[in-house]
Order: C-alpha cells, then structure tokens, then sequence
C-alpha cells in the first residue's frame, strides 16, 4: 500500500507488514542470536524516542496473507547442510505493536515448525491475554515469550495495561524499560520495588537518537547507576546499532 494509507488487517487472516528479514538479534537475553524479524505495520503508541516510525505512520506495508508470510519466514530461515549448527530458529514479532495483529500471529505460530522460538516485542498496552489464550500450548512450553516495555516519562506515553500485563508474565518473559535520563531510571526502580515482576529478566535499555529524541543516554551514565543500586537487571544497549550505524531498515 501507499504511503500514509492505512488500511486494516483480517484477524487470523491477513498481517500488514513493514518489513520481514534475517538479521542478528540486538536486543533481550537472545542478543545476538540470528534471527528472523517480521515487522507488522501499526502502532496504539507514540514514543518520542521511536526508531521504527516507518512501521507506525507515514510508511511503506503490505497486506499479506498468514499462509505467505509463514512462507517467507521458512524461507528466510533455511541454511545449507545437515547439522544442527545450520538454520535459524527463532523469530521476532515486532513492529509498531505486533499484538494489534495478534490473532495472525497466533495462527502463524501454529503453522510455523514447532521447534521455532517466538519472541513477542510488545509495548505493554495491549491486554496479553487473548493472545496467551490463542497460542495455548505453545506459551506453555516456553516456544513464545513475551519482551514487554513498561513505558517510561521520557516516552510522553504513560503506562495503564502494563502494569496488569506484569501479573500474566512468565520466568521465560522480559521485561523491558528504555531509559532517556535519571528520571526514567528512578521511575523504573520504583516499578519494581511497587509491582510484582514474574519476569525472568528485567531490561535497561538506554534511549538512543531517535525520532524527537536529540540527544540519548549515555550507556556509561546507565551502568554506573545499575551498579551504585546494585539492580539486578540486565543493561541492554542496542547491539544492532553498533552493527549498522545510520541504518533504520532490515536490522
């Protein structure tokens, strides 16, 4: 479709996406992992610090079936030979906000191999548990987890739904907050010295340039606090940024 014209998925049917593509994970406890994204077109938010504003507004998408988006993913994932050090076997639902889509993903989930890990990128504000309810078995059995942002001040979002999504996540589930300055960093201690977080991991991820974000934080300013109030959380710079310097696309 056009630039600046959206249109609507068909729940369990159709996806609208961005981009789909193999790249090196840069994020979550699987950074680095080889990976396969496929980045649905359409966001509830606006994060002033946004580095995917292609897939929220304003961008290129297409509406494709789940059949040929599954299609291409199995593509994408296949590697030559016969060991087991061949292949790509997670993939990473992003976006936008890839849970507006979440009935499709379910059943691309359910016709994707069943040794396929999914990694769910969600913002926090959607309810998890239809989704939980419609991949079932799968959730179970640690083949989909969840990495979920508790929105921080310096989004200009502030977070209702995630604070009773907190209560749905699993051991194998993240937690993510990106952090613009002290003021995010005293919020997201505060959310987990207030809220019970099942999540196995807890992410900081320091804002970089971005979108109507000037200036980032330093990852150094954002370790040095971690380790003065001995969190244990997981400092998470963007590792695909590294990689790609000035790349928006396919990473």
């Amino acid at each position: 479709m056009a630039v600046g014209s959206v249109g609507t998925a068909k729940p369990g049917e159709t996806f609208l996406v961005s981009e789909c593509y193999p790249t090196i994970q840069g994020e979550s406890s699987l950074v680095g992992t080889p990976t396969i994204f496929v980045r649905l077109y359409g966001c509830n938010l606006r994060c002033r610090w946004c580095d995917s504003m292609h897939a929220v507004e304003g961008g290129e998408f297409t509406e494709r079936s789940v059949r040929d988006v599954t299609m291409e993913v199995v593509r994408l994932s296949q590697g030559e030979g016969p060991t087991r050090f061949r292949g790509i076997h997670h993939v990473c639902w992003t976006g936008g906000e890839p849970l507006l889509q979440g009935r499709s993903i379910a059943r691309a989930i359910r016709e994707l191999p069943p040794d396929f890990v999914h990694s769910i990128e969600t913002d926090g504000e959607v309810d998890l548990g239809p989704f939980d309810a419609d991949v079932g078995s799968a959730r179970d059995e640690g083949r989909v987890r969840y990495v979920m942002d508790v929105k921080c001040p310096g989004s200009g979002m502030t977070p209702r739904r995630a604070f009773e999504n907190l209560r749905l996540l699993r051991r194998t589930d993240e937690v993510k907050f990106v952090i613009l300055d002290r003021g995010d960093y005293d919020f997201a201690r505060r959310v987990l010295a207030d809220h019970p977080v099942p999540a196995g991991t807890v992410l900081f991820s320091p804002a970089a340039l971005a979108h109507h974000v000037a200036k980032g934080l330093d990852p150094a300013a954002l370790a040095s606090w971690i380790l003065e109030d001995r969190l244990d959380v997981r400092l998470q710079p963007q590792l695909h940024k590294f990689l790609w310097p000035g790349r928006e696309r396919g990473i």
